[in-house]
């Protein structure tokens, strides 16, 4: 069942449909207690070309950091360094808000 769900979410992911990704990504950040495949999925999700998305996306690293008190510093931290370096201001401001979260949270 775990594993059908996640396929689904990754369906939803892929659906091109802004309002359904926005929606799958605060449902994984609130929901999924897998933090490694979260973290996958959020991250695939923060190099989406729509910054909306994109932005998202990297707030809800932040939001998987407090909730679930960890994430895989050695690959999320050095992501976040990247998207606050070569990112638009809107982007950059939200990698750099779930980066304080991680340093509270974690």
């Amino acid at each position: 069942m775990v594993g059908e769900n996640k396929l689904q979410l990754e369906k939803l992911l892929n659906s091109g449909e802004s309002s359904k990704i926005t929606d799958t990504l605060l449902y994984i950040a609130y929901n999924i207690n897998d933090v490694d495949w979260a973290e996958k999925q959020l991250m695939r999700m923060a190099n989406n070309p729509d910054d909306d998305i994109s932005g998202l996306a990297l707030t809800c690293l932040g939001h998987i950091a407090r909730i679930n008190g960890k994430i895989n510093k050695g690959t999320v931290i050095p992501f976040l360094m990247d998207k606050i370096k070569n990112s638009n201001e809107v982007v950059s401001s939200r990698a750099e808000d779930a980066l304080d979260d991680i340093k509270m949270f974690t």
